[in-house]
């Protein structure tokens, strides 16, 4: 019996050095110090990069990306949530270096700096030919666009448009446009390259959100031609010339829209090909709105994803329907406003007191169109 007593015992002391042993191990452990910045990955449409990071070099290398543009988000851990990360790392699209330098500060003020590296990164400057982050606030750059709005008495049609920076002008880096009320008459924040800028074919990326938006406001992103290769006379009324409507927004829809126009859907009404379609998106929150144009199609993008096409039919009257006025002969300007609606429109009556209703673009980059940069 006392032999029992005896290893019962020693068992009982067995078990109790090991649960301290487990218990020192699993302290030792918890000690340890997590890195500041535990993972970073930025997204190509819903693709995932992620990144590896050495924490002994404080860097984090990113391959597969040669052309950074097409980075449309950025996510991020860090040690605990009151740890911060400087400069917000979603400020670098659109913006993205080969290296960035951002700086992890934890809540006892220990501050880290981390270098993400584009390891397969190729320099695309030279396929850039328009480009403005609207980093410095204050008036636009004259020298890039045409800052102005429009006015209109309400219940009346817009009479006159007044060039001014007050309702279009950058802050926190950012193009705001702005649509609101004066007394009885309504203020159109409107931007234009008209006159500064035009081209044939290429690819426009536009990142851009829409803060606020009470009934009646219609912000967009559009292009119309500089150099029509079809005039209007005799014809019953534009887009006979063409119209690219790379992002509208109306009313409260989750969803924004993107539209070819020309005589050939507008005037005759052909919607074969389809020439518009509307995309479920955020758009409270930055989304990143494409459009690119060559000499065989237009195809639309929303956060680096295809969302239509639509195809030069070269047909043979063409001189007569004018299916595809976006030749190599015509030049197309770009166009960012946030208009209002009315009673009857399809943007609807506007809600006064909710006003104003605003738009901020991040950045605005045109390149060549990607099967012209190939060659």
């Amino acid at each position: 019996m006392y032999k029992h007593i005896n290893i019962l015992l020693i068992l009982i002391s067995f078990c109790l050095l090991s649960t301290n042993c487990s218990s020192n191990n699993d302290n030792e452990l918890n000690n340890v110090p997590l890195p500041p910045l535990t993972s970073f990955a930025v997204k190509v449409g819903t693709i995932r990069y992620h990144g590896s990071i050495d924490q002994e070099t404080r860097k984090v290398t990113i391959g597969s990306i040669e052309n950074p543009y097409v980075i449309t988000d950025v996510e991020y851990t860090l040690v605990n949530d009151e740890a911060t990360i400087s400069p917000d790392p979603n400020t670098f699209l659109g913006k993205w270096k080969q290296k960035q330098e951002v700086t992890v500060t934890t809540k006892n003020g220990t501050e880290t700096i981390y270098t993400i590296e584009l390891s397969d990164y190729k320099e695309e400057s030279g396929d850039i030919i328009f480009y403005d982050d609207f980093d410095t606030d204050g008036p636009l750059d004259r020298k890039k666009w045409v800052p102005f709005y429009f006015e209109r008495k309400k219940g009346e049609a817009i009479n006159k448009w007044v060039e001014s920076n007050d309702y279009c002008y950058a802050e926190n880096g950012n193009l705001v446009l702005k649509a609101d009320i004066d007394g009885n008459i309504y203020k159109l924040g409107r931007v234009q390259t008209l006159g500064k800028f035009c081209f044939t074919f290429g690819k426009v990326e536009i990142r851009a959100r829409v803060t606020r938006h009470p009934d009646g406001n219609f912000p967009a992103i559009w292009m119309m031609p500089e150099k029509p290769i079809y005039p209007p006379s005799g014809i019953n009324t534009n887009p006979i010339s063409g119209e690219i409507d790379i992002m509208e927004h109306v009313k409260q829809e989750n969803c924004i829209h993107q539209t070819v126009h020309s005589n050939y859907t507008f005037n005759l009404e052909i919607k074969d090909p389809i020439n518009t379609t509307n995309v479920v998106c955020d758009y409270e929150n930055y989304n990143l709105y494409g459009m690119e144009w060559n000499a065989d199609e237009i195809i639309f993008y929303v956060n680096g994803v295809e969302t239509l096409r639509y195809p030069n039919l070269r047909l043979p009257n063409e001189s007569e329907v004018m299916q595809w006025p976006f030749s190599e002969k015509s030049a197309f300007y770009l166009i960012l406003n946030m208009s209002l609606g009315d009673t009857g429109s399809w943007a609807g009556a506007v809600d006064d007191a909710n006003l104003p209703a605003i738009m901020e673009v991040d950045y605005v980059k045109v390149s060549k169109p990607q099967k012209e940069s190939e060659h």
